[in-house]
């Protein structure tokens, strides 16, 4: 067979609301993607990340798990049926640990590029649900609904539990409006910040509809009433609970990422409609507090492989 390579990439996302079991989460794409380059006609398996200077390597893909290195990479060729054969190379804009739904929309980014190279028909929810899958075989994932859909399909979506299964609800948001209101900004990791998960859910559900009904102030004080809820022992972090006060105070609201456990935070301050309003207020609290805030574009793009 003459050797093939292929190139995918994915989009991460932030977790607008959910992220509860039974629950519908929305989440939107955004243009911090993950890259990966797959070559086939090699000799066993071989693994490289760009951005951590790991590499790993065997005659095959359970030789790799066992050794323990680049191990998601190596669960996602397991799950699509490959053993050996394969030079993956990848590297992400987004560091480990983010909440940003860094490993699963890797995962996506993988799984497409090795399916191609290999001359697969792959549906985009079979490699969305691949991707999730890998992450939760390790442990690295919640466990919920398939955020691979996400960095699949791009855009902004409602995941709704389904008959076991999940179904995809595409939200017909104005990009431009989540953008000139959505912020992320870096904290400190925290432990699971499960809570009450039946306010979580309600909460979810009435973000998704002040969404569609372009009440996006409404967001602020579902935030706030998620975040109250989350509380526990170690839940937040002090640096995130600092954050938060801060976006809190000059009218914004504040999410942990990545299922109340990420390094991330997201900020939701919608503009003025015709003068100063809560993003202005929160950008100059952010930077009068040594913050540093950094824009989240929406990505419409979702997979792509070439």
């Amino acid at each position: 067979m003459t050797p093939r390579a292929a190139e995918g990439t994915a989009p991460c996302r932030v977790d607008l609301a959910g992220g509860a079991p039974g629950g519908v989460t929305v989440t939107v794409a955004i243009d911090r993607r993950a890259w990966c380059r797959v070559e086939t006609g090699v000799s066993g398996v071989l693994l490289e990340s760009r951005d951590t200077l790991r590499k790993a390597s065997g005659r095959d893909v359970a030789e790799v798990i066992e050794k323990g290195t680049l191990e998601p990479v190596a669960r996602v060729l397991r799950a699509l049926g490959v053993e050996t054969g394969l030079r993956v190379v990848t590297q992400s804009r987004v560091p480990e640990g983010s909440g940003l739904g860094e490993g699963v929309a890797l995962g996506a980014a993988v799984a497409g590029a090795v399916a191609r190279a290999l001359g697969r028909e792959t549906s985009p929810e079979e490699i969305g649900r691949v991707a999730c899958e890998a992450q939760r075989a390790g442990g690295e994932g919640p466990g919920g609904l398939p955020e691979g859909l996400t960095a699949v399909h791009g855009g902004t979506l409602a995941l709704h539990p389904d008959d076991g299964g999940v179904r995809m609800e595409g939200l017909a948001l104005d990009p431009a409006r989540i953008e000139e209101s959505l912020l992320l900004v870096e904290g400190t990791r925290s432990v699971a910040g499960r809570g009450d998960l039946s306010v979580i859910r309600d909460v979810a559900l009435r973000v998704s509809r002040a969404l569609l009904a372009d009440r996006f102030e409404e967001v602020v004080s579902l935030w706030a009433e998620e975040w109250e809820s989350r509380r526990g022992p170690g839940w937040p972090s002090a640096e995130s609970e600092r954050i938060a006060e801060i976006v809190r105070g000059a009218g914004g609201g504040a999410r942990v990422c990545g299922a109340g456990e990420g390094g991330i935070l997201a900020v939701w301050a919608p503009p003025g409609a015709r003068g100063p309003g809560r993003r202005e207020a929160v950008v100059a609290a952010a930077r009068a507090a040594g913050l540093r805030l950094f824009p989240a574009r929406v990505d419409l793009r979702g997979l792509e492989v070439e």
